[in-house]
């Protein structure tokens, strides 16, 4: 048992899909704001068979309790399971090996230049290692590199006019360093906020077990055991109540996963804040 690849983004099975890309990405080309292609690339991911989680659909359809609180919600089955697909595939691509984009290249060459002039006995230091273990680190203070250095840092800041009023990087991507991942934790983060996202969209009301139903209509277990079931966690007591996840929230819940700038699906995810963020 397997499922058909939609064919084309306006196809059926991928309303979900579709309707959360249109909240969390707004695409912009410099000037102007444009329609997202983000439902268009995971799209041609699946196609390429570049998505290839270790859950398996038919285990989705087996998973009783996660398609009968689905089926409570009268939501489609396939069209879910591909917003799930949709979500894992961001999920990982801003959860592995993404850039930080918090610092434009303006800041940072500001803030470079800044501890420049304060610190007039700086030396400079080059480290493949995190920790700049000295055994791993190259340094010096040759004047002639920091003076350069410094000539350089104005010479960038003299293309600006002023201070951009919008978000500025260099233009080539091979200059962004996507080598940093996210904790299990803060992906599960995001995974939480793209599915509430998701059911916010499609207004899921808050529903209550009648009288001799064993189903669960808690969305936050719900997304729980979505968490387990795509093998962010190998917790089983997410599968059982969602104390575990909103620990997780509490503790992580304020990540700013908009200044995260990954390889795939780039030009910025907008996730609403939650209360009290």
């Amino acid at each position: 048992m397997g499922y058909t690849i939609p064919q084309n983004w306006n196809d059926e099975a991928m309303e979900y899909v579709n309707r959360l890309t249109d909240k969390i990405n707004v695409g912009w080309d410099g000037e102007n704001y444009y329609l997202s292609e983000w439902n268009t690339q995971f799209l041609g991911r699946l196609k390429d068979k570049m998505i290839a989680p270790s859950f398996k659909y038919e285990a989705f359809l087996d998973n009783e309790d996660i398609i009968a609180t689905i089926e409570g919600y009268e939501l489609d089955v396939e069209k879910f399971w591909f917003a799930l697909l949709y979500i894992y595939d961001i999920t990982m691509d801003f959860g592995i090996n993404a850039a930080d984009a918090s610092k434009t290249d303006y800041d940072i060459l500001v803030e470079i230049e800044d501890y420049l002039e304060n610190h007039p006995q700086a030396v400079l230091y080059l480290s493949d290692d995190k920790e700049i273990r000295k055994s791993y680190r190259y340094e010096t203070n040759s004047p002639v590199i920091l003076q350069n250095l410094r000539r350089f840092v104005r010479q960038e800041l003299d293309k600006y006019q002023e201070p951009p009023q919008l978000k500025v990087w260099t233009e080539d991507i091979l200059q962004r360093n996507y080598t940093e991942s996210l904790g299990a934790a803060q992906q599960q983060v995001l995974m939480y906020k793209l599915f509430k996202v998701l059911f916010d969209l499609l207004g899921l009301p808050d529903l209550r077990a009648k009288k001799g139903e064993t189903v669960s209509y808690s969305k936050m277990l719900l997304i729980s055991r979505i968490i387990y079931f795509c093998r962010l966690t190998t917790n089983e007591s997410f599968t059982v109540d969602s104390s575990s996840l909103k620990g997780i929230l509490k503790q992580y819940g304020n990540f700013n996963f908009n200044q995260r700038h990954p390889k795939t699906y780039a030009g910025g995810l907008i996730l609403p804040k939650e209360e009290g963020e």
